[in-house]
């Protein structure tokens, strides 16, 4: 859902209690002092970015489909498979391919021992339909998506798929997960409590922030 960005700074300013709008940090007379408006709004797309990036995924929005072609290591529908993810891909929310028993929601990473297991010539320690596995790897062309592993065939079709996208400030609204609105708002309350050297208000915050995320 898309909220107006003003709104999450009048919230944020709320919750770090502080009523007079664009206070200055040092001198109203020096320039170059941020005001607490423009630090909250500095830090409201990190805030969104942390919170969505940690939420159980039961909290999150639908979200955006991925839409990528899929291509495999040998025969079409067989074995491995990989999808080159969009530029704005933070977090997968699920993933099924159509001969699979069920979706995968928790991707590994190449730093993950169980990667190097998908590489192992015995095929019951690889993802297989009854049991897929999706992993998240870097690669020069950007974040690309593999998974393990189809037996289908040429049938086989991406079922389910789609991602978080990183959230942005655009045309003074960002789009952030509906149940994780209030979280959002006191995560970026207590990154600017931070800024401003608030720092037992900020571990306040971030005690609450975890608390709306559970």
């Amino acid at each position: 859902m898309i909220y107006r960005v003003d709104e999450i700074q009048r919230l944020a300013r709320i919750a770090l209690d502080m009523n007079e709008r664009s206070e200055s940090l040092v001198s109203q007379n020096d320039p170059a002092t941020l005001t607490v408006d423009e630090i909250i709004l500095s830090k409201i797309e990190q805030a969104a970015r942390v919170v969505e990036s940690n939420a159980p995924v039961w909290l999150l929005d639908s979200g955006k489909p991925l839409s990528g072609s899929i291509t495999f290591a040998k025969q079409i529908g067989i074995g491995r498979g990989r999808m080159q993810l969009p530029d704005d891909f933070m977090r997968l929310i699920t993933f099924k391919m159509s001969d699979w028993e069920r979706a995968v929601t928790q991707p590994i990473l190449e730093s993950d021992p169980d990667y190097l297991l998908q590489s192992s010539r015995f095929s019951g320690l690889r993802g297989n339909p009854q049991k897929p596995v999706v992993a998240i790897i870097s690669e020069p062309t950007g974040l690309v998506l593999e998974f393990w592993s189809c037996n289908g065939g040429a049938s086989v079709v991406l079922q389910r798929g789609r991602y978080l996208p990183i959230p942005r400030i655009r045309n003074e609204g960002i789009e952030i997960c509906e149940k994780l609105k209030e979280a959002v708002i006191i995560q970026t309350a207590y990154l600017s409590a931070l800024t401003l050297d608030a720092n037992e208000a900020a571990q306040v915050l971030l005690s609450q922030c975890k608390d709306l995320m559970k």
